[in-house]
């Protein structure tokens, strides 16, 4: 069930309406057969001021921001470090929204992406009352340095996936024959 290799990413917004809020904050970290092998950690600079609540959210300010890069001139690294590998983010839907239109409005158009989501794997491995990121890396016993930033985030988002796998994989046969049949023809397919 494990992948071999993978990206958590994670990212931080100038709000929560895909459509319109931009990335603040990009992490992306590598994992390779269960551990860390490296990551990038970029703060970018949105077209308009952010909130108060959102520095207070994140402790980015908006000195940082206009001091950071825009999406455009990280963007090739960014693809760079993917290289073709699947990426996991929690509540996925958000997260791949973000990136793929933000490459896409930055003319890096039509990139293809395998994204596989660590909260649909929390669901099915937990029966916790909360699959909030942030809850599951208390009741998980997983250390970030802090949460609300790119790159812890991406980093513990990648370790509750790798635990969501290993927890599904005690799963009696018959669960685990019902992961495969809910899993073909998508793209958790090699996941099960």
């Amino acid at each position: 069930m494990l992948p071999q290799s993978f990206i958590a990413l994670d990212v931080e917004t100038t709000g929560l309406d895909i459509e319109k809020d931009e990335i603040i904050n990009i992490a992306l970290v590598h994992f390779e057969n269960g551990n860390v092998t490296g990551n990038i950690d970029f703060l970018v600079k949105p077209q308009r001021e952010i909130s108060t609540f959102v520095k207070y959210l994140t402790g980015i300010s908006q000195n940082e921001l206009n001091e950071a890069k825009s999406f455009k001139e990280i963007a090739p690294q960014i693809l760079e470090f993917i290289n073709g590998k699947p990426i996991v983010a929690h509540n996925v839907a958000f997260d791949s929204k973000l990136l793929t239109l933000a490459l896409s409005r930055n003319g890096f158009k039509n990139q293809e992406f395998v994204f596989w989501d660590s909260l649909a794997i929390a669901q099915a491995a937990w029966t916790h009352e909360s699959h909030k990121l942030v809850n599951l890396i208390k009741q998980l016993n997983i250390e970030v340095s802090a949460s609300h930033r790119a790159l812890p985030d991406a980093e513990a988002c990648g370790k509750v996936f790798l635990l969501g796998l290993a927890e599904l994989e005690k799963s009696s046969d018959s669960v685990k024959e019902n992961l495969r049949k809910v899993a073909t023809g998508t793209p958790y397919e090699p996941l099960f």
